[in-house]
C-alpha cells in the first residue's frame, strides 16, 4: 500500500508540470520583459494534419503517406505536450511552430483577453461541426463471442489549416491550447536589500 501511495504522488506530480499559458500569463511576462521566443511552449493535445496526394506527390510528401479509401494521404502527426516556439505574436494572436522551416506554424489566439484566465486556442480556417459515429464491441464470457456495441456519435470540429504552403484538414474532437512549464512564472520577482545601519560618529 506504501509503495501504492508513493506511485500516485510521483505521476500526479509529473502531470501537473504543465499549466495552461493564459492572458494573465501573458501579461506578467510582458511585465517581466520576457520575448515570447525565449518561453518553451506545448500543444494539450495532440493536432493530426491530412490532405490528399496527387499521383505526382506521393513521391515528395514529407508526412506519412497512407491509402484512405482508395487514395493516397499525406498525414503529419503533431503529438500532445510537443515543444513549440514562438515565431511572432500580434494583438491577442500567437504564431506557434512545432517543427522547423518557413510556414510551419499555428495561429493561437485568445477570444477573451478581457479574462485574465482565458487560454490561447488554436485557431484554423473555415471550421464545421460534423457528427462521426464510433462503434465499440465486448466479448460474451459465457459463449466467447464478440458482440457490437450500439453506436455512438459525438461531435468534432473538422477545419482547414496552411502549413508549410500547402492546405490540410484537421479532426478536432477538442480544440489544442497552448501550456508551459508552470515554474517558468510560478516564482515571484522579488528584490532584496539589507540595511547595514547608520553610525553616530
Amino acid at each position: 500500500m506504501r509503495n501504492t501511495i508513493h506511485l500516485l504522488i510521483v505521476v500526479f506530480s509529473f502531470t501537473s508540470c504543465k499549466v495552461i499559458f493564459t492572458e494573465q500569463t501573458r501579461k506578467q511576462a510582458e511585465a517581466n520583459k520576457i520575448s515570447f521566443s525565449k518561453i518553451q511552449f506545448y500543444n494539450s493535445n495532440k493536432i493530426v494534419l491530412k490532405r490528399i496526394l496527387s499521383s505526382n506527390e506521393v513521391s515528395v510528401a514529407s508526412g506519412k503517406v497512407i491509402v484512405e479509401n482508395g487514395k493516397y494521404t499525406e498525414i503529419i502527426k503533431i503529438k500532445k505536450n510537443t515543444r513549440g516556439k514562438c515565431e511572432s505574436s500580434s494583438n491577442n494572436n500567437l504564431n506557434i511552430s512545432f517543427e522547423s522551416g518557413p510556414n510551419r506554424s499555428f495561429t493561437f489566439s485568445n477570444n477573451n483577453p478581457n479574462l485574465n484566465n482565458s487560454s490561447y486556442d488554436l485557431k484554423p480556417d473555415n471550421c464545421k461541426i460534423e457528427k462521426i459515429s464510433t462503434i465499440g464491441i465486448s466479448s460474451n464470457p459465457k459463449n466467447n463471442k464478440i458482440l457490437p456495441i450500439e453506436s455512438v456519435e459525438k461531435n468534432i470540429n473538422v477545419c482547414s489549416v496552411f502549413y508549410d504552403g500547402k492546405k490540410y484538414t484537421i479532426e478536432l474532437p477538442n480544440m489544442p491550447y497552448l501550456l508551459i512549464k508552470k515554474s517558468k512564472f510560478s516564482k515571484k520577482q522579488i528584490r532584496k536589500r539589507t540595511v547595514k545601519g547608520v553610525k553616530v560618529e
